[in-house]
């Protein structure tokens, strides 16, 4: 068995006996697995750990992967925080719960490359990993922690679906993680997950967005009227990707006072995190992978010309931002 890394004993540091750990995330099936499995990591280490998420658990695949794994996840702001003494946060950064008041965090742990500077005791940021239920799996396995069934099967439903079935963003660790995990996994639960894909709204969605969808060479673009929650973007965009001769996708959309674009690419030459980034960092929060991205900018962080009901203004707006940080930098030489 391999020797507990320096990284878990330096986590493990970050904690008393006394304390009582909050675990913070938006929940998707990485984020809901890596909090489970920080939870687990932590038995024994403090008085108490709860795990809650920021916002609604919507989409149909985390809602059936709470049920059918019995994750016990409480909405934040149903919590109150002055009740625990360290606060962790997992498969995120700080910059992605600005608009959540949400207290300094002790611990963060992701695989999203970092956009904004953030202090925190203990920090394990690796973009080169696809999923942070692999770096989760990692920990555990190394820690020499037994990992119950519910958990591996939680854990591999995490790996697989940011890494596109192991099919983008992955590295060999994921790999190797996912199977360590598959033997340990409920098959059963594991293909009821992966079936829960959207429900019947999720598919008025689509139906409403395919007569606005834009293509231009391998770009598609669509922009919706109305609020549409991000994790419905997010189930257009994981769909449109499939189109042919496309390599990226951006589908946006407003939602409480945000605009909000998720982004998928595909292609050995496509970098949908790089392309986010260039085109809405210096203005609002954006980053992510090579094949999956996303970008907020909340109303204030607006052009002075652009109001967020104005939805043509906002639409145009997106998609001439992005299209002109679509192709190579020119250099300044």
């Amino acid at each position: 068995m391999a020797r507990i890394p320096q990284q878990l004993k330096d986590l493990w540091k970050t904690v008393v006996p006394s304390d009582r750990l909050l675990i913070l995330m938006k929940p998707d099936p990485d984020a809901l697995s890596s909090a489970w499995a920080l939870k687990r990591l932590m038995s024994g280490k403090v008085q108490s750990s709860q795990i809650a998420h920021v916002g609604e658990i919507v989409r149909l695949e985390n809602r059936a992967m709470v049920q059918i794994l019995k994750i016990r996840s409480e909405r934040f702001d149903k919590i109150d925080v002055s009740l625990f003494s360290k606060v962790a946060l997992v498969d995120g950064q700080p910059d992605q719960f600005e608009n959540h008041p949400i207290p300094a965090p002790s611990i963060v742990i992701d695989h999203h490359p970092a956009v904004k500077p953030f202090e925190a005791e203990f920090a394990d940021v690796r973009p080169n990993i696809g999923a942070t239920a692999t770096i989760m799996t990692e920990y555990l396995y190394r820690g020499k922690i037994k990992i119950p069934r519910p958990l591996a099967t939680a854990l591999c439903f995490g790996i697989k679906t940011d890494t596109g079935g192991l099919t983008r963003s992955i590295s060999r660790k994921d790999v190797n993680a996912y199977a360590h995990l598959l033997p340990l996994a409920n098959m059963t639960h594991l293909r009821q997950m992966e079936h829960e894909q959207f429900s019947r709204s999720d598919l008025e969605l689509i139906g409403r967005a395919i007569p606005q969808i834009q293509v231009r060479k391998k770009f598609l673009f669509v922009f919706l009227d109305g609020p549409v929650p991000p994790d419905s973007l997010v189930i257009l965009a994981d769909t449109f990707i499939g189109l042919e001769k496309v390599s990226v996708v951006a589908v946006g959309g407003t939602y409480r006072n945000r605009v909000v674009v998720i982004f998928r690419g595909k292609g050995p030459r496509v970098n949908v995190g790089l392309i986010a980034r260039r085109a809405f960092d210096l203005i609002g929060s954006a980053g992510g992978h090579k094949m999956a991205a996303r970008a907020e900018i909340r109303s204030v962080e607006l052009p002075e010309e652009l109001d967020i009901a104005d939805l043509e203004g906002i639409r145009s707006w997106v998609k001439r931002t992005i299209q002109s940080n679509m192709g190579p930098r020119k250099s300044n030489k």
